[in-house]
């Protein structure tokens, strides 16, 4: 049977309430999912979301919400894309595949605020819908575009020359200096990151899950633009946080986290708000470092949010 839009006022109204509905049903998803998780960790459990965070380093650039669903519906997925996206990028979606819904923000025109730079009203998000696309393992034709990330597999040299070029791509200076007593394998005060030689040198990649841990403070916990003291959380969470933020960014590169990462990471707690708030930060630091990182490297198809 063919799809036919709707065109009478009670068909609209029908096809809007089935659309509200699914969105709805969406969001509901993903906070049993967040409490699933925060309740895990309560428990003393935190493989489950060391999964999560491994998965949604391939989708840095979608919104936390989004990388929750797409999880739930394709764990197995390296990218997802619209149908006509797809068809753009030389691939077909397999006939019977199913769709991954995600969320996509409702936008309309702001006229209160100041117009945009090209002279356009300003616009603001009133909502949300959902929004249909497909996993790769969906799809058929031509190759997908290689990752733009150096992935380390094995040897020490090739986790130094990754360390050097990640230093490279860094927004503040990264410098190496004798521990002089330090406890610490590294630390930042916002304007440089210091990495510990005594410390690190020695294991290049600790040494590259130090340099993300210290990046992670400099994008989530210094006072830019927009940022107050007092809206930064407590030490311990900043801390957490941070690990987070490095667990996810050295999987991406092919490092994995030493084992006590998975116990640190327990001691979050069972809040599924305060999960939920350090998540999202979590999501936006890792996105702003792996935008850093690309540079002008070749995208990957991109969902809708």
């Amino acid at each position: 049977m063919s799809y036919q839009k709707p065109s009478t006022p009670e068909e609209k109204e029908a096809a809007r309430e089935a659309s509200q509905a699914i969105t709805q049903e969406l969001m509901a998803r993903v906070d049993t999912r967040v409490e699933h998780l925060a309740a895990q960790l309560a428990a003393g459990a935190s493989a489950e979301l060391l999964t999560f965070m491994r998965f949604s380093a391939r989708f840095h650039t979608y919104s936390l919400n989004n990388q929750l669903l797409i999880w739930m519906q394709a764990p197995g997925a390296q990218h997802v894309a619209g149908f006509h996206a797809w068809k753009a990028l030389g691939r077909r979606v397999k006939k019977g595949a199913k769709a991954v819904r995600v969320l996509a923000p409702l936008v309309v025109p702001d006229h209160e605020a100041p117009r945009q730079a090209n002279g356009r009203p300003a616009q603001k998000v009133v909502g949300f819908k959902y929004a249909s696309v497909f996993a790769d393992h969906d799809t058929e034709g031509e190759p997908l575009p290689s990752a733009a990330f150096m992935v380390v597999q094995g040897g020490d040299d090739r986790t130094r020359e990754l360390l050097r070029a990640l230093s490279g791509a860094c927004p503040v200076p990264v410098e190496w200096e004798d521990g002089q007593g330090r406890n610490a394998h590294g630390w930042t005060d916002g304007g440089k990151i210091v990495l510990n030689r005594e410390k690190c040198a020695s294991e290049p990649a600790h040494a590259v899950r130090v340099f993300f841990h210290e990046w992670a403070h400099v994008a989530l916990h210094f006072q830019g633009e927009g940022k107050r003291a007092e809206d930064l959380p407590d030490r311990k969470t900043r801390e957490l946080e941070a690990d987070a933020c490095a667990y996810v960014l050295a999987s991406l590169h092919g490092i994995e986290a030493a084992p006590q990462v998975a116990d640190y990471i327990t001691a979050w707690g069972g809040n599924a708000e305060g999960l939920r708030a350090s998540l999202g930060r979590i999501q936006r630091a890792a996105s702003e470092i792996l935008g850093a990182l690309e540079g002008d490297a070749a995208s990957v198809p991109q969902a809708a949010d």
